[in-house]
Parts: C-alpha cells; sequence; structure tokens
C-alpha cells in the first residue's frame, strides 16, 4: 500500500502502460483517475476495473486544451480534496518518411507529446504548491536519447528528448515542494506494439540486452517507485526501463 490516502491522475490511461499504471496505482491504495480522449476507451477499462473491483474517475479530455485540463483538474481535486500525483502519459506517434513528414504532423505531435505535459503539469503544480506536496511523472521514451531517435518519427523521438529537459527545469523551478521525474520506456508488449509486423517486433527484441519485451507491469512498478515516498530525494532525474537497449 505505497500509495495510501495518494490520489493520482494519470493522462493516456484507457490502455497500455497509462492502463497499466492506473490499476497498479489502484492496487497500491491510491485513490485514481484516468484522463483520455478516447470515450470508448475509457468506457472498456473503467469496465474492467469494475470487474477487478477497482473503482477508478474517468475524465474525458484532451491534454492540449489548456480549458479543458484546468477544468478537469479542479474537478479532480473538488472530488478527492487534493492532488498528490500526476502522471503524464498522453502521447502519439505519426510514422512518416523525412521526406513525406508534414507540419501538421510535427504540430499535432508537440501539442500532444510536448506542450500537453506542460498544459498538464502548469494545472496539478497549482495544487501542489499550495498543498506543498506533489510528484509529477513523465513519461519519455527510450526514442527521447540523444542516440537512439528513430527514423520515421522524428518528430516523436524529438518531443520525447524535449520531455526529458522540461522535466529538468520544471523540477528546479517547482522544488522544494514538488519532485518531477521521467521514466523512459523501452519496447513494451502494449496494443501498439502488437499491431506491428513480426519482423519489426524481432528486431526490437534483439535491439535489447535482455531480448525480450518489456512488460507494461515493469514500466508501471518503475513508474510507482517514483510516485511512492521511496522516492522523496528523487527529483529532475531519469529513469530508463529499456531492457538495456540505450547501450547500443
Amino acid at each position: 500500500m505505497r500509495l495510501k490516502d495518494k490520489t493520482a491522475l494519470i493522462t493516456g490511461g484507457a490502455r497500455g502502460i497509462g492502463g497499466t499504471t492506473a490499476f497498479l496505482f489502484a492496487k497500491e491504495g491510491a485513490k485514481v483517475g484516468i484522463l483520455d480522449i478516447r470515450e470508448e476507451g475509457l468506457r472498456k477499462i473503467k469496465d474492467q476495473a469494475k470487474k477487478k473491483g477497482i473503482a477508478l474517475r474517468t475524465f474525458v479530455g484532451d491534454v492540449s486544451k489548456k480549458d479543458q485540463i484546468e477544468s478537469i483538474m479542479q474537478e479532480f481535486v473538488q472530488e478527492f480534496g487534493r492532488i498528490d500525483v500526476l502522471v503524464n502519459n498522453a502521447g502519439i506517434a505519426i510514422s512518416r518518411p523525412f521526406l513525406d513528414k508534414t507540419v501538421e504532423d510535427w504540430k499535432k505531435t508537440l501539442e500532444v507529446n510536448l506542450i500537453g505535459i506542460f498544459v498538464c503539469s502548469q494545472a496539478a503544480a497549482r495544487y501542489m504548491l499550495e498543498q506543498k506536496s506533489g510528484k509529477i511523472i513523465n513519461i519519455s521514451s527510450i526514442r527521447g536519447i540523444d542516440h537512439c531517435g528513430r527514423e520515421g518519427i522524428m518528430d516523436y523521438s524529438a518531443s520525447k528528448a524535449a520531455v526529458i529537459s522540461l522535466t529538468k527545469t520544471m523540477a528546479k523551478e517547482l522544488a522544494p515542494h514538488v519532485n518531477v521525474n521521467t521514466v523512459a520506456p523501452g519496447h513494451t508488449n502494449t496494443e501498439m506494439i502488437k499491431s506491428l509486423p513480426e519482423e519489426i517486433r524481432k528486431n526490437m527484441i534483439e535491439g535489447s540486452y535482455l531480448k525480450r519485451l518489456a512488460k507494461p507491469q515493469e514500466i508501471a512498478k518503475a513508474i510507482l517507485f517514483l510516485a511512492s515516498n521511496d522516492a522523496d530525494f528523487i527529483t529532475g532525474q531519469l529513469l530508463l526501463v529499456d531492457g538495456g537497449f540505450s547501450l547500443k
């Protein structure tokens, strides 16, 4: 029960790493809200939670829209009394060769993956600073590491690198009351990965020194560590959970 009596809001929580983290946080004692733009996804995960005996509060919203997020954050705090943990997990990737990549691709990717983190963090930080405590965990990616960017998703890679930099500056500005850290997952066995061609999945596995994909639970446990009291003296840091992929 490492999050007993804590409250947590997870963006992009309708599936994958976000959904797994929501379930884990709830099992660890937290009151959990998940925010996602996909209403159908939220309905499905709420049904799954109900079957597991887990209570989840769902919010429909676009992380890049300031008015929506401020309203949702206010609603969350009114319902739960405070916000102790924010997990900025929402993200998108648009795969397209460099010469075909569009300005619109870049704008959409940065709006969700980078500006969305800023918008959600700013809204949460106002409450966290007032209560003089809080944890913000931003989800980056192995593709955000300087030599691991991937062709075809250079806008995604650039946005995830920016998340690492943003985390460090946020940690400085929100100290001493709010801890801000980043988790950078490697290739994880989520719905997105499962939909890729077998050859690409094989290359991902071969690229890991542990010769397998990460389980969503393994990423969620890293996020849980940074959200828990065990990480009270850690801020502005990057936690790689990549099976050694970045060692290349």
